[in-house]
């Protein structure tokens, strides 16, 4: 298989994991030295390891039960085969405890030397949009580790 194919297919298999949604799939096809990071600065993220990134999702599903990824319409993934890198313009949906989630981003997916897995994931997020939403889903993660009286 070609290296510009090979990227693709790892990068569709990687996103297929993702919108399962769950802490062991959407770190699947990682390498174990991967890290997330969550851009722009200005959204304060740390950058994630894989068992970080996994402890967060596990967060989230308290009050975000399902996300799903899709390559924006009309945009095709742009694959660097030099660097091993794929970018995907994407956009998400999720129905929450606190309302309709939809989101843009600019995921840039860095591969390791025999493409075969994700050694770094850059994500672009809407700044604004992402900041508006942070402190929602805080809130109701917080209200939900509440006993229930």
């Amino acid at each position: 298989m070609a290296l510009r194919d090979k990227l693709l297919s790892m990068a569709q298999a990687f996103l297929t994991s993702f919108n399962k949604f769950t802490p062991e799939s959407v770190v699947a096809y990682r390498s174990t030295s991967c890290k997330h990071h969550l851009l722009p600065a200005t959204l304060r993220a740390p950058p994630r390891s894989n068992a970080e990134y996994a402890a967060f999702v596990k967060q989230l599903q308290a009050v975000m039960p399902s996300f799903h990824l899709r390559l924006s319409e009309d945009e095709d993934p742009v694959v660097d085969e030099v660097t091993r890198t794929v970018v995907m313009h994407l956009k998400s949906h999720s129905e929450t405890d606190v309302g309709l989630y939809e989101n843009e981003y600019i995921w840039i997916l860095k591969f390791n030397r025999t493409g075969t897995a994700i050694d770094k994931v850059i994500e672009f997020a809407d700044s604004q949009y992402t900041a508006e939403w942070i402190p929602k889903f805080q809130k109701a993660i917080e209200d939900n580790q509440k006993p229930k009286t």
